[in-house]
């Protein structure tokens, strides 16, 4: 039996988690104490937390704690049932997280750290505990978890990797300091073992590129967000998550560098291949479409640039930019020739500040508007919208001499 329970042991360790659930099967069918069958159930909690079955290992959890409840009670047993606990509230829908698996997993870390501080996988404790504090809010109380953790022993060779992970996390969007959650990131990936999975390193190479794009260093930025690609990429399916990320990541970044606008299609429809297209709004998708739809205009595809566009809105409806995304699809119409279509964009757009409220400041959409109806012969109307762009037009716009002369022009024909 000890042999046995060393193999799934070792089992876990490497995730094999199919052959180690065969092996438990096989033992909990011959196992007759209620102490054997109550540990056969704790290691096949492991293996369904593992393979996020989180309600199948909580189920476990509970069937073992009834029916050996003194031997529950050891800090291994209360550390995976916190863990379990966590992982339920981690990996819930949207709005269907329920904080009492929070409040589980909290009194479970504390009895731990209480009860049994020279625990030998007690680091793990904290930084669990920093995590859950993390999901409400309480940045102090984690910081000081993780700090912690950093001096506490434990099992998991990576850890010290992880506490500077989340301590960079939470320095860049909590502490608003990117300088010091790059050093925090730096030592991350330095002290993550060679010996573990490269598949972690990912999301610390995309935040990293996040952060070095703050500080508008888009080079390092983007050669973060590559490295992260790379890694993900060699991961295979294991790897799609993070790089479906890493990928917008890099599209993004490319976005402020200029003339990479061929790289910035090929990333973003490598994400939109990728990704799990959303069934409702997702302002993640939106922005994806809304770089596609402005890297397909500078490269003179109009077509695909209006269908990003109207995906954007699509994703999301209540786009801060709504009446910005109107101008670029009346754009897009007017550089195709469909000036009907180009003044239908402009009127859209028109409607939706009117019905937000929302005042017009761009000179322009006028611009636009007015050469649409230009091209229509409808000069009248096009007299009308030059001149509501020249109301609106500085003394620097890029086009005001042209604007006064077709204003002017449209004044004469429209007269004649």
């Amino acid at each position: 039996m000890l042999e046995q329970l060393q193999t799934i042991d070792d089992l876990l360790l490497r995730r094999d988690i199919k052959k180690a659930e065969v092996l438990i099967a096989r033992l909990l069918r011959s196992e007759q104490s209620l102490q054997g069958r109550a540990r056969m159930l704790i290691l096949r909690a492991r293996a369904r937390l593992f393979s996020a079955r989180i309600d199948d290992a909580l189920e476990d959890l509970q069937k073992a704690r009834s029916l050996a409840p003194d031997q529950f009670e050891t800090p291994q047993n209360l550390e995976l049932l916190a863990d379990t606990h966590f992982a339920r509230f981690e990996l819930a829908s949207v709005g269907f997280a329920d904080r009492a698996d929070t409040a589980h997993a909290l009194t479970c870390y504390h009895k731990i750290l209480a009860e049994h501080p020279a625990y030998e996988n007690a680091g793990w404790v904290h930084y669990q505990k920093a995590r859950v504090l993390l999901t409400d809010s309480r940045t102090a109380d984690a910081v000081n978890c993780l700090q912690q953790a950093l001096l506490t022993p434990s099992t998991i060779p990576p850890l010290t990797a992880y506490c500077y992970e989340r301590l960079g996390f939470v320095s860049f969007y909590e502490e608003r300091d990117p300088k010091g959650a790059l050093s925090f990131l730096n030592k991350a990936v330095a002290t993550y073992p060679n010996i573990e999975p490269r598949i972690w390193l990912v999301q610390v190479h995309t935040l990293r590129s996040r952060i070095l794009r703050e500080i508008h260093d888009y080079d390092s930025a983007f050669d973060a967000a590559s490295t992260a690609i790379s890694v993900a990429t060699s991961a295979g399916v294991e790897g799609r998550t993070g790089l479906a990320d890493a990928l917008l990541t890099a599209a993004e970044t490319l976005s402020h560098m200029g003339g990479r606008e061929r790289e910035i299609i090929s990333y973003v429809q490598q994400f939109t291949q990728i990704s799990k297209r959303p069934l409702g709004i997702d302002v993640t998708w939106s922005r994806a479409h809304e770089m596609l739809g402005d890297a397909c205009f500078k490269t003179g595809q109009y077509s695909p640039s209006i269908t990003a566009y109207q995906n954007a809105l699509q994703f999301n409806p209540y786009h801060p930019w709504e009446l910005s995304l109107h101008y670029r699809i009346a754009r897009s119409h007017y550089q195709l020739g469909d000036y009907d279509k180009a003044i239908s964009a402009i009127n859209r757009l028109l409607q939706a500040a009117k019905t937000d409220d929302q005042a017009i400041y761009d000179y322009k959409i006028y611009y636009v508007q007015g050469n649409a109806y230009f091209a229509l012969g409808q000069y009248a109307k096009a007299r009308d919208a030059y001149a509501n762009a020249l109301e609106l037009a500085p003394p620097s716009a890029e086009h005001l001499e042209k604007l006064t002369q077709y204003y002017q022009h449209t004044q004469e024909l429209s007269q004649g």
